[in-house]
């Protein structure tokens, strides 16, 4: 099973991807590491959009809830 790492920038977060970010902590997954930095060098990207980083990857949601659903397709992706 591969480690997976999700950041996720705290501007973003602020912004109204906290949703993606608490239901995904609340989720068991085993091989998966999460954090928040104050900044991913995305910023246009953060303006317009809901986005982590998937093992360093951009997966993007125009919603929280589509946010989400990207990043654990993402994560089955990756194992």
């Amino acid at each position: 099973m591969n480690t997976v790492t999700v950041a996720f920038c705290t501007a973003n977060l602020l912004d109204g991807a906290i949703d993606a970010y608490n239901q995904l902590k609340g989720r068991q997954y085993p091989n998966m590491t999460m954090r928040a930095e104050a900044c991913l060098g995305y910023c246009g990207r953060c303006a317009n959009t809901f986005f982590a980083l998937v093992n360093k990857e951009v997966v993007e949601g125009a919603t929280s809830e589509e946010l989400l659903a990207n990043i654990i397709d993402r994560i089955s992706d990756q194992n």
